[in-house]
């Protein structure tokens, strides 16, 4: 079909070519048209845009009748063309081309599943399967610490495309994840797998504090064995950290000994041992929760009203008194990774009106020797 204005007429084929790279971000398509048999055609205008009939951008094509049109990838657009004669009039559209770049659109795989530690001797095996969903990765990235989460022994170091590594480890404890990785990005991680290349020791027993003034008294009872000497501790760890399971404050060998002292510092601490020898290690005891004495308690009665702005209310804790407020924020129970803001002696607090999404509150108080325990969490829906 031809549609004409001043002579000038538009024909209605449009033909688009493909001629994109597999990892590529953008797509690089021919518009080509059939040429204007009439003698007022001198040149074409290419129109394009992502709403059918309503174009962005346009190109003046001259005499020719294609042109190459470089385009996201991730995208549906849609072209026209019309025919202009010397007198700069033009026809009406040609018919509209659609060209689908949504379903083609790159993206980064999923996360690999199924995660597995086997240990033999000094040797460990890990292995995964890969995504069953979205694009196919080209390499896997490897996490390994030595607490959960960390990445202090491996962080994101690259495998290839590869369902399966091993290796010679010494003795210890092992926390390890993958990610899925292709040209166009990164997946979240795959579950995490705990392995320990050693002998497993008894844990010691009746860990406990005593205060004497500042200084923490900690003692604990050596575990019983009853077998090899290779089950007989011969030292033991002590393990510190900030929130509790972590070992961010200190890992320390105190010998074999089943008491040390320490003064600890403002701030709140948790805190386990471990029994240890050359052939491996314990499970670590409970954590032990340590805040110097003169610290605050935890507040109380923590309650969130309102439907815009957040009005947060609190009941101060007895005992000694504290000289401000720390409230702290997150996208999961316990954690403060959305912000922690000290708000002040006071027992109220009122935040502007959050972005949608779900929020875990707690408030501490806080004076010269430190935070104290959190108070109870409530949950903050907007």
């Amino acid at each position: 079909m031809r549609e004409s204005l001043a002579g000038v007429t538009a024909v209605a084929l449009l033909v688009v070519l493909s001629v994109s790279t597999a990892f590529a971000q953008t797509t690089t398509v021919t518009a080509a048209w059939d040429r204007n048999a009439d003698a007022q055609t001198t040149g074409y205008l290419v129109y394009y845009g992502t709403s059918p009939g309503n174009y962005q951008w346009s190109y003046d094509a001259g005499s020719q009748i294609s042109t190459p049109l470089t385009l996201s990838q991730g995208s549906v657009y849609y072209v026209a063309v019309r025919a202009y004669n010397a007198s700069a009039q033009v026809s009406p559209p040609s018919n509209e081309a659609t060209i689908d770049l949504a379903a083609a659109a790159p993206t980064a795989p999923s996360a690999a599943t199924n995660m597995a530690a086997t240990v033999s001797g000094a040797r460990a095996t890990l292995s995964w399967r890969a995504p069953t969903t979205g694009a196919a990765p080209d390499r896997y990235l490897l996490y390994v610490g030595s607490s959960s989460g960390g990445t202090n022994l491996a962080n994101g170091t690259v495998v290839g495309n590869v369902l399966t590594v091993s290796g010679d480890l010494p003795k210890g404890r092992y926390y390890a994840r993958v990610r899925a990785a292709n040209s166009f990005g990164t997946s979240a991680e795959s579950n995490q797998v705990f392995f320990k290349i050693g002998r497993s020791l008894v844990s010691p027993s009746g860990f406990a504090v005593q205060w004497v003034g500042t200084t923490a008294v900690l003692t604990w009872t050596a575990p019983s064995f009853d077998g090899a000497v290779e089950d007989r501790p011969t030292s033991y760890v002590i393990e510190a950290g900030t929130s509790p399971g972590a070992t961010d404050v200190a890992v320390v060998s105190v010998g074999n000994v089943t008491t040390i002292s320490a003064d600890i510092p403002t701030g709140t601490y948790y805190v386990r041992v471990r029994a240890v020898n050359d052939h491996g290690d314990s499970e670590p005891t409970a954590d032990l929760v340590l805040v110097a004495p003169g610290a605050p308690r935890a507040p109380t009665n923590l309650d969130s009203t309102g439907t815009g702005a957040v009005n947060l209310r609190w009941t101060a804790p007895s005992g000694p008194a504290p000289t401000g407020y720390v409230i702290e924020a997150g996208t999961a129970p316990g954690r403060s990774d959305l912000g922690v803001l000290q708000v002040g002696n006071v027992t109220s607090f009122t935040a502007p009106a959050p972005p949608p999404g779900t929020y875990y509150v707690r408030v501490r108080a806080i004076n010269a020797r430190g935070a104290g325990q959190p108070s109870n969490e409530v949950v903050v829906r907007r």
